[in-house]
């Protein structure tokens, strides 16, 4: 193994999608409890504007490394390499993760 092989881009470029769901994830409720607290609530807490537009760019973001991972599997010829099946199985769970995590955006209703 040379140091040309590039390991740890290879596997960021693998894990790059889980990484923005887990960025998604707390910026998104680390939002909620920051607006949700007693110095802070008004009556339009949590901002829900905020929220979704954070969870639209988490998920375009997810969109487009998924799009990529596609493009280099299916430019490998038949033979893709494993950290390129990594980034297209990180990137459909990363789009589906961001998804999941964004639907209690849609029914806030206030503080708890």
């Amino acid at each position: 193994m040379s140091m040309r092989d590039r390991f740890f881009v290879r596997a960021l470029i693998g894990t790059l999608p889980l990484l923005v769901w887990a960025a998604h994830f707390f910026v998104s409720y680390a939002l909620v409890a920051a607006q949700c607290s007693p110095a802070a609530i008004t009556r339009d807490a949590p901002g829900v504007w905020m929220l979704a537009a954070l969870s639209a760019a988490a998920l375009a973001a997810c969109a487009l490394l998924l799009w990529r991972a596609l493009r280099v599997v299916r430019a490998a010829g038949g033979h893709p390499a494993l950290h390129d099946w990594a980034a297209l199985g990180s990137g459909i769970l990363g789009l589906m993760g961001v998804a999941w995590t964004t639907l209690p955006v849609f029914m806030l209703d206030g503080c708890a």
